[in-house]
């Protein structure tokens, strides 16, 4: 979003105001050490609603009651200020921005205080941040504490794209702000996508919606499978009181298959309902069936006793492979040994038969130890045939109790007739038992179970089409990575990188925020192995410049600030850990406190190509995009000859070596 920072200030407890101003494009805040110059990026994160305080401890924090910055957003202006003594935050918004030095106690009017989470949601609204709920299946709250949603995006997540700190500006092991917290750096890649308004609440709805859809088709696939399984079950027991009638009575019930039978329950309800059980006495038909299922179970017995003698042997085989490897593994082997050449006591002859004969004996115990340690790798595979075997033998065992349960049936039939009980009777037992399975089947309509999930099938395409048409972040992402990839590379190619990434080729994921420079046949060179803190220290800028540019590209459909902070850039080849306290930049001077007064030029150089590419970077968006961010730089550095402006446009009263923010 278009936004710019008007102000950083601080109001003392004298009431006095001291404030550092900016415009849009490159501002530069210079001067020696300790005047101040950090603070800003601390005092603005501060403000920002940062839940620490972390304004260097000095003349600032001794003088300050109150801190506050400006913000232009749109055609308005926000005053976000705190009091370290307070915990509440204020925020105002004005269409009118007062004078600087008008600002006193009276203006902070405590009716404007309000508690960090209010203040975070109040600021996020004027940057258009509404979403509130991003959950995309509501399942996952039935697993955190109170049902709570997850954490909505906050305008703090913003400043992990904002805020380049001297402790981060080089750093090879981190790239982003508060990302030393896995939570907030989850938080900021998850929040990207609503951000560049890839995403908006509707989305999220959708996507808790349509999860909520395929847990409904789950739900009815499975009683779906249940109702099948029921379907087999009721169709192997017709199948065999099917047969049962026709054993006992000799006639057939039906003479429809039982597949038809059972997809028409209440066709042949209707009609069994209307069937007199008759038999007739010239069939033979039980005692056939006998035969079969006797025959069918000396069959699967047979079976069944070969498996079990080949599952006898397979445990053999496997108790002789586990002995072998435990003997091999007490055995001890001899790593060397000499041979002598054998050699005759009277003539002093020598004889190589000794040696040739090792060498077969050699040969012959490296082969047997070769097929030998096979021996692991058969035992695995004797495991592996063992398990298939026995689970073969528990088939035939269900598959004989089967066929026992049917033997036993039909023979207790012959048995029921000697007890004086009528085939009629028995027939009619077995007629009763397959009215019941057909009343039970019209209760198991499978049908509607397929028309429902045809029916959330449909919606799910649907809801998936629409989302994919509406918002599809995926392939936008897609898009922003190989624009933000073009855009590094644009200004990478033209930093001071080591030759031996010339030309760069960074590479940076939305994913996951990896950056990386990828070499021609591929391979990956992550930062943290890029060697050097100018090859860092320029991966950072690429990034930062490259994002920004994109951010500017989206206009007010990016809801980040087009703010960025760069503290200490040039500290690579003029170390901040060197007091600067002349009143003019001597980089010379700094050099030779170094030890590397031999440097000088080259470095003074690398640092001129930084700021002239920083300054033609924020010009090409302007004219690109329409908008230019604004880059806020805090460095030692003064005096650059640079190409296209004066140094001093871009310092403009912000040079601190006669004095400091606060004198």
């Amino acid at each position: 979003m278009k936004s710019e920072l008007k102000y950083i200030a601080v109001l003392d407890k004298k009431n006095k105001i001291h404030s550092v101003s900016f415009k849009s494009g490159i501002n530069v805040i210079t001067g020696k050490s300790s005047t101040g110059k950090s603070a800003m990026i601390e005092i603005f994160d501060y403000c920002f609603g940062s839940s620490e305080y972390t304004v260097p401890q000095g003349i600032i924090t001794d003088s300050a009651e109150l801190y506050f910055i400006v913000l232009a957003i749109k055609s308005t202006h926000l005053i976000l200020a705190r009091n370290p003594k307070q915990k509440n935050l204020f925020l105002k918004e004005v269409s009118i921005l007062p004078e600087i030095n008008s600002f006193n106690k009276d203006f902070f009017n405590n009716d404007y205080f309000i508690p960090l989470s209010d203040f975070k949601v109040e600021l996020g609204r004027h940057f258009g941040l509404i979403i509130e709920d991003t959950d995309i299946d509501l399942e996952d709250r039935k697993y955190r504490r109170n049902n709570a949603k997850s954490p909505r995006p906050t305008v703090r997540n913003f400043t992990s794209f904002m805020l380049q700190h001297q402790n981060l500006v080089a750093n090879k092991h981190s790239i982003f702000y508060r990302f030393d917290e896995s939570r907030k750096r989850e938080q900021t890649i998850d929040n990207f996508k609503i951000f560049t308004s890839f995403v908006s609440q509707d989305y999220f709805i959708k996507k808790q919606k349509l999860n909520e859809f395929e847990r409904e088709l789950k739900n009815l696939q499975n009683k779906q499978d249940i109702i099948k399984e029921l379907r087999q079950e009721k169709e192997r027991s017709l199948a065999d009181l099917l047969n049962e009638y026709v054993a006992v009575t000799g006639k057939y019930l039906f003479k429809s298959s039982n597949n038809s039978i059972l997809n028409q329950p209440s066709k042949y309800l209707e009609e069994i309902k209307y069937l007199n059980v008759s038999l007739d006495i010239t069939s033979d038909e039980i005692s056939n069936q006998l035969k079969d299922l006797k025959n069918n179970f000396n069959i699967a017995l047979s079976e069944k006793r070969e498996l079990q003698f080949k599952l006898n042997d397979i445990r053999s085989s496997i108790i002789y492979a586990e002995n072998y490897k435990e003997d091999t593994l007490n055995t001890v082997v001899l790593s060397e040994t000499s041979i002598h050449l054998s050699e005759c006591p009277f003539c002093k002859t020598k004889h190589e038969d000794l040696v040739s004969e090792a060498n077969s004996l050699e040969k012959a115990i490296n082969w047997l130890n070769s097929e030998l340690s096979k021996t692991p790798y058969l035992l695995s595979s004797f495991l592996s045939e063992q398990k298939a075997v026995e689970t073969l033998i528990q088939s035939k065992n269900l598959e004989l109790i089967n066929l026992t349960d049917k033997i036993l049936k039909l023979e207790n039939t012959v048995k029921e007739l000697s007890k004086n009980k009528s085939i009629e009777e028995q027939g009619l037992k077995i007629k009763l038992k397959i009215e019941s399975i057909l009343e039970e089947k019209i209760n198991y309509n499978i049908s509607e179970y397929e028309n429902n999930i045809e029916k959330i099938k449909i919606k799910i395409s649907s809801l998936e089409n629409e989302i994919k048409v509406k918002y599809n972040p995926e392939q936008k992402i897609r898009v922003a990575e190989k624009y933000i990839n073009n855009a590094m590379n644009e200004i990478g190619n033209k930093l001071d990188f080591e030759s031996s990434y010339n030309p760069i080729n960074l590479k940076f994921s939305l994913e996951n925020f990896d950056l990386w420079h990828e070499k021609p046949d591929g391979s990956k060179v992550f930062l943290r192995s890029m060697g050097s803190g100018a090859n860092w220290l320029y991966c950072h800028l690429a990034l930062f410049t490259a994002l920004h540019k994109y951010f500017c590209s989206l206009s007010n459909n990016c809801l980040i600030p087009t703010i960025l902070f760069f503290d200490q850039p040039s500290q690579v080849y003029f170390p901040t850990s060197i007091i600067d306290n002349k009143e003019e930049f001597d980089a010379k001077e700094l050099k030779e406190k170094e030890g590397k007064s031999n440097t000088v030029d080259e470095d003074l150089q690398a640092v001129t190509n930084l700021y002239n590419q920083l300054v033609n970077f924020s010009k090409k968006t302007f004219e690109e995009t329409g908008i230019e961010p604004q880059i806020i730089i805090s460095d030692h550095a003064d005096n650059l000859k640079l190409d296209s402006v004066e140094f001093d446009d871009l310092v403009g009263d912000r040079r601190w070596r006669k004095r400091g923010f606060i004198s």
